[in-house]
């Protein structure tokens, strides 16, 4: 009976740990400097020391909202995949996107991210002011999560824990600016026809939300399970 007590708690401890959590930052925190940029002709789009207030949700549920004051630190890398004519006259420019991002100052929790999509709108030759970065598991996509600071249990937030399969991450990129020559600013980012990436260094505002079930780290797991068999030791 024991065996299969403890079999039963430890299961439950196993199915407890996945939970839903929502992240997200507005792009106006930090109203004096860009979220992202990128240089011309690599595909390299890096920032970092960006003041953010990350928030932290139980996916729409009753418990309050946490905000964790951070720097945002990004680092992706764009391959481009082609360009599409839509029936607008559009173009819509796709590219996947790997690399990662982070919440630092005391670092809070880092997301990796592959095989991940890139679009801008723009004109044959050139984005226009807005793009998005989408990553889906469900879609094929790997999102990783690792929650690195101090544990939240209600939210099922142990230091170590790392998502599931259920992971997703976007941002939203307006008032994108590009430098030609390194001079004054201008609206867009004009592509160079033979590789489709930007042609000179360029910048944009950012806003981001997320979703991901954690799982918590074995540590965490074992004191759930124990505090199972102190409980069912206690009934005896």
């Amino acid at each position: 009976m024991r065996f299969y007590t403890l079999a039963a708690l430890t299961m439950t401890a196993t199915t407890a740990s996945a939970q839903n959590v929502t992240f997200s930052f507005a792009s106006d925190n930090a109203s004096e400097r860009p979220t992202f940029a990128g240089t011309a002709d690599d595909g390299q789009m890096s920032f970092f020391r960006v003041g953010t207030d990350l928030l932290v949700d139980d996916a729409n549920g009753p418990l309050p909202t946490l905000e964790y004051d951070t720097l945002f630190y990004n680092d992706f890398t764009l391959t481009t995949v082609g360009s599409t004519l839509l029936p607008s006259g559009q173009y819509l420019h796709t590219y996947s996107i790997d690399g990662s991002f982070s919440f630092q100052g005391v670092t809070v929790m880092t997301v990796t991210i592959e095989d991940g999509v890139f679009t801008a709108l723009g004109g044959e030759f050139s984005w226009g002011s807005t793009a998005t970065i989408q990553a889906s598991s469900l879609a094929g996509s790997t999102v990783t999560y690792e929650w690195m600071t101090d544990d939240q249990p209600a939210y099922n937030l142990f230091d170590g824990a790392i998502t599931s399969d259920m992971t997703d991450a976007a941002f939203t990129l307006t008032r994108l600016l590009s430098f030609p020559d390194g001079g004054q600013e201008t609206p867009g980012v004009a592509l160079n026809p033979g590789t489709g990436l930007p042609t000179d260094n360029w910048q944009s505002e950012g806003s981001y939300s997320g979703s991901a079930f954690f799982i918590p780290a074995p540590s965490s797991a074992l004191l759930v399970t124990a505090a199972g068999i102190g409980l069912v030791r206690r009934r005896r």
